[in-house]
Protein backbone atom coordinates (compact mmCIF):
# COMPACT_ATOMS: atom_id res chain seq x y z
CA UNK A 1 0.00 0.00 0.00
CA UNK A 2 1.30 3.35 -1.08
CA UNK A 3 0.81 6.29 0.65
CA UNK A 4 0.11 9.63 -0.71
CA UNK A 5 2.74 12.40 -0.15
CA UNK A 6 2.76 15.76 -0.17
CA UNK A 7 5.58 16.00 -2.88
CA UNK A 8 3.40 13.15 -4.94
CA UNK A 9 1.20 14.91 -7.45
CA UNK A 10 -1.61 12.76 -7.00
CA UNK A 11 -2.48 14.18 -3.91
CA UNK A 12 -5.10 16.51 -3.40
CA UNK A 13 -3.65 20.20 -2.42
CA UNK A 14 -3.83 20.98 0.87
CA UNK A 15 -7.49 22.98 2.22
CA UNK A 16 -6.66 26.56 1.88
CA UNK A 17 -9.04 29.09 3.25
CA UNK A 18 -8.99 32.76 2.26
CA UNK A 19 -8.98 35.00 4.19
CA UNK A 20 -10.12 38.64 3.10
CA UNK A 21 -7.95 41.66 4.08
CA UNK A 22 -8.77 43.65 6.50
CA UNK A 23 -9.98 47.15 5.91
CA UNK A 24 -7.85 50.13 7.07
CA UNK A 25 -9.21 52.28 9.53
CA UNK A 26 -8.43 54.86 11.70
CA UNK A 27 -9.21 55.95 15.06
CA UNK A 28 -10.20 59.07 16.68
CA UNK A 29 -10.26 60.34 19.96
CA UNK A 30 -10.58 63.69 21.73
CA UNK A 31 -9.14 64.38 24.83
CA UNK A 32 -11.03 67.56 25.61
CA UNK A 33 -14.14 65.05 25.22
CA UNK A 34 -13.02 61.62 26.66
CA UNK A 35 -10.60 63.13 29.72
CA UNK A 36 -9.29 60.78 31.90
CA UNK A 37 -11.02 57.80 29.73
CA UNK A 38 -8.79 58.82 26.67
CA UNK A 39 -6.60 56.06 27.34
CA UNK A 40 -9.32 53.09 28.05
CA UNK A 41 -11.64 54.62 25.06
CA UNK A 42 -8.41 54.73 22.42
CA UNK A 43 -7.87 50.47 23.84
CA UNK A 44 -12.12 49.92 22.89
CA UNK A 45 -11.44 51.30 19.62
CA UNK A 46 -8.34 49.40 18.76
CA UNK A 47 -10.13 46.46 20.10
CA UNK A 48 -13.71 47.09 18.53
CA UNK A 49 -11.62 47.57 15.29
CA UNK A 50 -9.93 44.49 14.95
CA UNK A 51 -13.06 42.72 16.46
CA UNK A 52 -15.13 43.89 13.47
CA UNK A 53 -12.31 43.32 10.41
CA UNK A 54 -10.55 46.84 10.43
CA UNK A 55 -7.03 47.20 10.04
CA UNK A 56 -6.08 50.04 12.83
CA UNK A 57 -3.76 52.39 11.36
CA UNK A 58 -3.49 54.81 13.41
CA UNK A 59 -5.23 56.61 16.81
CA UNK A 60 -5.46 60.21 15.80
CA UNK A 61 -5.53 62.36 19.51
CA UNK A 62 -5.55 65.79 18.32
CA UNK A 63 -3.50 68.40 19.97
CA UNK A 64 -6.19 69.61 23.13
CA UNK A 65 -5.10 73.81 21.83
CA UNK A 66 -6.45 72.63 18.45
CA UNK A 67 -9.44 75.14 16.85
CA UNK A 68 -10.85 72.32 14.60
CA UNK A 69 -10.08 68.68 16.35
CA UNK A 70 -12.08 67.13 13.74
CA UNK A 71 -10.88 68.68 11.02
CA UNK A 72 -7.39 67.57 12.33
CA UNK A 73 -8.76 64.27 12.52
CA UNK A 74 -10.41 64.42 8.63
CA UNK A 75 -7.13 65.65 7.66
CA UNK A 76 -4.98 62.90 8.52
CA UNK A 77 -7.14 60.15 7.81
CA UNK A 78 -7.11 61.44 3.84
CA UNK A 79 -3.51 61.76 4.00
CA UNK A 80 -3.81 57.74 4.81
CA UNK A 81 -6.27 57.49 2.42
CA UNK A 82 -8.55 55.37 4.54
CA UNK A 83 -12.26 54.60 4.05
CA UNK A 84 -13.10 54.40 7.83
CA UNK A 85 -12.77 56.56 11.23
CA UNK A 86 -13.22 54.44 14.33
CA UNK A 87 -14.50 56.79 17.16
CA UNK A 88 -15.57 55.54 20.86
CA UNK A 89 -19.02 58.16 20.70
CA UNK A 90 -20.88 60.64 18.56
CA UNK A 91 -19.45 62.60 21.64
CA UNK A 92 -16.02 62.81 19.39
CA UNK A 93 -17.57 64.37 16.01
CA UNK A 94 -19.47 66.86 17.75
CA UNK A 95 -22.95 64.46 17.32
CA UNK A 96 -23.12 65.22 14.12
CA UNK A 97 -21.62 62.42 11.97
CA UNK A 98 -22.57 64.43 8.49
CA UNK A 99 -19.11 66.10 9.27
CA UNK A 100 -17.14 62.94 8.67
CA UNK A 101 -19.74 61.16 6.49
CA UNK A 102 -19.05 63.02 3.65
CA UNK A 103 -15.58 61.17 2.63
CA UNK A 104 -15.33 58.24 5.26
CA UNK A 105 -17.32 55.72 6.34
CA UNK A 106 -18.04 56.35 10.27
CA UNK A 107 -18.06 53.16 12.95
CA UNK A 108 -19.10 54.31 16.47
CA UNK A 109 -18.26 51.83 19.58
CA UNK A 110 -20.70 52.80 21.92
CA UNK A 111 -23.43 52.59 20.71
CA UNK A 112 -22.21 50.11 18.28
CA UNK A 113 -22.87 51.64 14.82
CA UNK A 114 -22.04 52.44 10.70
CA UNK A 115 -23.15 55.59 9.14
CA UNK A 116 -21.83 55.60 5.53
CA UNK A 117 -20.32 57.58 3.62
CA UNK A 118 -22.51 59.94 1.29
CA UNK A 119 -20.04 60.90 -1.45
CA UNK A 120 -19.13 57.97 -3.42
CA UNK A 121 -15.80 57.74 -5.26
CA UNK A 122 -15.91 58.77 -8.68
CA UNK A 123 -19.48 60.40 -8.93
Amino acid sequence: MMLATAMDPLSPPPATRAIPPRQPAVGFVRTDISGPDAERHAREIQRYAWRNGFRLLYTVRPPLDHDDPIGYALGLAAGLDVPVIVVFDLAHVDNRPELVCDDFDLVTVCPPQTWARTSAVGW
